[in-house]
């Protein structure tokens, strides 16, 4: 399988040649066939044909096998062409020799036009000379040889061969420009692919590492802050019982820790194994699981480690807050059609599922979850909101706690899930967000929710379809500026026949509205694909020229000679009719290319079969081999099957190029989608390990020694002494954690570490991408947020949370607080901005502020709508 684009390019265009070889065999058997009558009286020239037509079998044997041209196989072609056009006076009826419609030129052709592709600059140009020059010695061979009888009206071989080495120079150095301008486009989207692989490799290691991060402060909130604030609280340790519980608490966040530095945690795509992990751990520690049966899962792995993660810690919230020993665990599998492939357990079914966890507890009300409380936020929804799922938690006080943790793939959604399960509907997000109500999404240092792909990723769809594009655009280009360079040439031709022609003003007439016509539709397929009509009115002016032009032709036939009349289709429009119908191919018209080869190949035979006898031969039969007047004789049959030959070889060209290249467009990309897939798992691998050892380090140096000590029984945790550390550990541990999501707002942050610094305990929670916001918003963000806060902290608020939600259309900010009896705060800064309850304040019509105050609760709204970074603001 290709996996660049050259190497798409070399594929499509060694198989291109192979299929010209096998048009000319069959170019070759039907010109024998049609004169019959001559090589049947001429072995040598028989002989030659059947050598040839051999080679051309074996050349494109070699080709499809190899799917390569080696060296050997270019120079024996080109040697085999040469020698056949060295001696076309043996090869060819003399009617015939040194003109273009003979599979002697054909075979020419096929040799230039394959050192073109092969041969480097000063090789192909050695190449074309050879062919030249051995074209000519067969047309002087012919001429010095020449029977005037038998020649009819081919009575100057050497002009004709002049002429066809005239025409087969241009065709080898049009190709060869054509493969250079292919080239460039292949070496151009190489380029772009590279780069696009190497920006979606950074933004994998990138979002692998951020994943790890928030990963990595789950596992130090669930474990070791667990542990030591337990241990700090006294939790478990006034009794043997809570001594050891402790004890095996601490040996399971060494374990956590360790685990995770070693890289050792495995991978399953089996929720049973790890949520029965989940029931063992909390029924260690006290808390009685009632568990149904699980069901198997066939779930992606970080699924898996999400659901597991967050049931873990809604075990452990049962355990610590809802004063209950009991709860309830429950796994149910959804229907519907998944993208599982292939046989085994869950494959080709819908692999959405639904984790229940519930207690009959004493229940909450949201609004009283205190504002440095990371448990929810980070280890529930921030943990499923990462894997598109979404968590759900319902309480009320008195009546228990239910948790739902819901995902779902693409064909089976979480509505569908949640009804198929017996539960009631998830909850539609509101439309604006209810801060006050809120228990998560969660802080983290990375925003939560939606999804967004990272700037550098690009899809395998997308890059097949740029290179699909851009090999599109650039064959089309190269065929125009082909057809236009080309049709110059048929100029010689057109001066060569000028003598056959019933008026020569006719003749210059027609040959400049043809140049008309190629100069307009090279034009447009330049810049784009022709349109159906247009394609069609194209061929259909073309056709008319080229019978104005047979019909005006009057060829002088010597009625002696054997191969009959020549035909009317012997002049310079049957040369450009091929890149006419070229555009059509790159254009993609299917059906009208079609329709417009029928047509042409229709009107030559009609031009031919109508034609043969334009006046000066005898109206007598010459048998087998010659026709009377007006009938058609191995010449004209010879002209008309080269004249197709050369419609159907350049369509071979063009039309099994573009197909092909876009199949394998489809090849490359994604192989080099695999190939960065691979090279950023290794990458990431590296650099994850690596920022687990550095963000490890303080814990692993200073944490876990105390942690063993007390497992092994060397420390007490009822040690006054051991619960301080203890203490001391865990404060810096959640100010780590809580303090990171002010990193997430960038020119915010320095109001949220002042406000901290003054006593107030700011909570940061971020709901899509920051990024969002346009400069103008953030800036005026930055002079009011202070005031907001110094508000907050004046009216007696020791916590606040702030919500920021960054949206592409638009955001915003909210800051809740409670207000205190006595309003006293500490000095700060003055305030940017000062509401009314209830009030709404347009602010510089870029932002829109607007206060809510229920009982004590505070809530302050700011929203904005996207701006215009260049506009300015509405």
């Amino acid at each position: 399988m290709a996996t660049t684009a050259h190497q798409a390019l070399d594929t499509v265009t060694v198989r291109a040649f192979a299929a010209l070889r096998i048009l000319h065999v069959a170019y070759l058997v039907g010109y024998v066939v049609v004169w019959r009558s001559w090589y049947t009286t001429h072995p040598a020239g028989l002989a030659a044909a059947v050598a040839l037509a051999v080679w051309g079998v074996l050349f494109a044997l070699v080709v499809l096998t190899l799917g390569r041209l080696p060296r050997l196989l270019v120079a024996g072609n080109v040697l085999l062409a040469a020698a056949v056009s060295a001696g076309a006076a043996l090869c060819l009826p003399a009617q015939s020799a040194g003109g273009t419609g003979t599979w002697v030129f054909s075979a020419a052709t096929h040799a230039a036009v394959v050192a073109a592709w092969a041969c480097r600059r000063r090789a192909f140009t050695g190449v074309v000379v050879l062919l030249v020059t051995a074209f000519l010695t067969g047309g002087a061979a012919a001429q010095v040889t020449l029977d005037s009888q038998a020649a009819g009206t081919n009575q100057t071989p050497l002009v004709r061969a002049l002429i066809s080495a005239v025409l087969l120079v241009g065709i080898a150095a049009l190709f060869r420009m054509a493969i250079v301008r292919l080239g460039v486009i292949a070496s151009d989207a190489d380029t772009r692919l590279g780069t696009a692989a190497a920006e979606r490799q950074a933004a994998d290691v990138t979002a692998a590492r951020r994943r790890d991060r928030r990963e990595r402060e789950r596992m130090l909130h669930d474990t070791v802050l667990n542990t030591l604030t337990g241990i700090a609280w006294g939790g478990g340790a006034r009794d043997r019982p809570g001594t050891v519980l402790t004890a095996e608490q601490c040996r399971y966040a060494i374990d956590a820790v360790r685990t995770m530095l070693d890289g050792t945690t495995a991978a399953t795509r089996d929720l049973t194994g790890p949520m029965l992990r989940v029931v063992a751990v909390a029924r260690s520690r006290g808390l009685r699981v009632d568990v149904p049966p699980l069901p198997a899962t066939d779930l992606p792995a970080e699924v898996v480690r999400a659901l597991a993660g967050a049931a873990q810690e809604l075990l452990a919230n049962v355990r610590r807050h809802a004063g209950t020993d009991q709860a309830t665990l429950a796994v149910t599998v959804g229907p519907g059609p998944g993208p599982g492939r292939g046989p085994g357990p869950g494959r080709g079914r819908g692999r959405g599922v639904r984790v229940v966890v519930a207690d009959r507890g004493r229940g909450f009300l949201a609004q009283d979850v205190p504002a440095d409380r990371l448990g929810l936020a980070r280890s529930v929804h921030a943990r499923l909101a990462e894997v598109g799922g979404q968590a759900t938690i319902r309480s009320e006080p008195g009546q228990g706690t239910t948790a739902e943790l819901t995902w779902a793939s693409a064909g089976a959604g979480l509505t569908a899930l949640t009804a198929s399960a017996g539960g009631a509907e998830p909850p539609v997000p509101p439309a604006r967000a209810e801060p006050a109500a809120q228990v998560g999404p969660g802080a983290g240092a990375e925003p939560v929710g939606r999804a967004v792909p990272s700037p550098g990723w690009v899809p395998s769809g997308t890059s097949a379809a740029e290179l699909r594009d851009s090999y599109a655009a650039g064959l089309r280009r190269t065929v125009a500026v082909a057809a236009a360079i080309w049709f110059g040439c048929t100029a010689v031709v057109l001066v060569a026949t000028l003598p056959s022609s019933r008026s020569v003003v006719l003749s210059v007439s027609c040959w400049c509205g043809m140049a008309l016509l190629v100069a307009v539709a090279a034009g447009m397929s330049r810049r784009r694909p022709l349109r159906r009509r247009e394609a069609l009115l194209i061929v259909a002016l073309g056709l008319a020229i080229t019978v104005v032009v047979g019909l005006g032709t009057v060829p002088t036939w010597h009625g002696t000679s054997t191969g009959g009349p020549p035909s009317r289709i012997n002049a310079w429009p049957v040369l450009v009719l091929p890149v006419l119908l070229a555009l059509l191919a790159v254009s993609r018209l299917f059906v009208a290319w079609l329709v417009a080869i029928a047509a042409t190949i229709a009107v030559l035979g009609v031009l031919v079969l109508t034609g043969a006898d334009a006046g000066g031969g005898p109206a007598t039969a010459t048998g087998s081999g010659g026709t009377g007047s007006g009938g058609t004789g191995p010449l004209a049959l010879a002209q008309l099957l080269a004249a197709t030959n050369g419609q159907v070889a350049l369509q071979i060209m063009v039309a099994m190029g573009g197909p092909v290249l876009r199949r394998t467009a489809d090849q490359v990309a994604r192989a080099l989608e695999e190939e960065t897939a691979r090279a950023a798992l290794e990458q990431s691998e590296r650099a994850v390990q690596a920022d687990r050892e550095r963000g490890l380090a303080t814990i692993q140096q200073e944490v876990l020694p105390m942690l063993e000590a007390v497992a092994d029984g060397l420390l007490d945790p009822r040690d006054q002494a051991v619960r301080d550390r203890c203490a001391r550990h865990a404060a810096a541990i959640r100010r780590t954690l809580v303090s990171g999501a002010a990193g997430a707002l960038g020119t915010l942050a320095p109001a949220v570490v002042g406000a901290r610094a003054h006593g107030l305990e700011v909570e940061v929670r971020v709901v899509g991408e920051p990024r969002h916001i346009p400069p103008a918003v953030r800036e005026r963000l930055a002079e009011v947020l202070p005031g907001m806060l110094w508000d907050a902290s004046a009216a007696g608020a020791g916590e606040a949370v702030l919500t920021l939600i960054g949206e592409p259309a638009g955001g915003q900010l909210f800051l809740t607080y409670r207000r205190a009896a006595g309003p006293a705060g500490p000095p700060g800064p003055a305030p940017a901005t000062h509401l009314a309850a209830g009030g709404e304040v347009a602010d510089a019509e870029i932002l829109t502020i607007s206060t809510d105050v229920e009982d004590d609760q505070t809530c302050v709204e700011i929203d904005w709508s996207a701006v215009d970074e260049h506009a300015g603001p509405p």
